[in-house]
């Protein structure tokens, strides 16, 4: 694995507030494998990615990829929710209008 990739473990890691002991506990693996991983000496499997990028609540792609972690916000927020705005732009202007007025609602804390 990558030291890219190990630095980016532990960034999120950090962010979200938890201890290597943490980590390890809600993926199921032993605190050396943790830090082994942010060292970049142990392979991280596909499964290991996906439940760490929900754990952490972050973009696999946050992880792996350079690019995308240097692109901007916008291309970030594009590139995390293009499948939301692909199902968008098949929607009617009525439905978008809905959709909107039902994220608005949430946000505002109505819903």
């Amino acid at each position: 694995m990558s030291e890219f990739t190990g630095k980016k473990l532990k960034e999120a890691r950090v962010k979200k507030g938890l201890s290597q002991d943490e980590a390890a506990n809600l993926m199921n693996v032993a605190k050396r494998a943790i830090s082994e991983m942010e060292a970049g000496k142990r392979s991280i499997s596909a499964d290991e990615l996906a439940q760490f990028s929900r754990i952490y609540n972050v973009d696999v792609r946050e992880l792996l990829f350079v690019e995308f972690t240097e692109a901007g916000d916008e291309q970030r927020l594009t590139a995390k929710y293009s499948s939301f705005l692909k199902l968008l732009e098949k929607l009617s202007d009525r439905e978008v209008e809905d959709v909107y007025w039902v994220i608005k609602r949430k946000v505002e804390g109505l819903l």
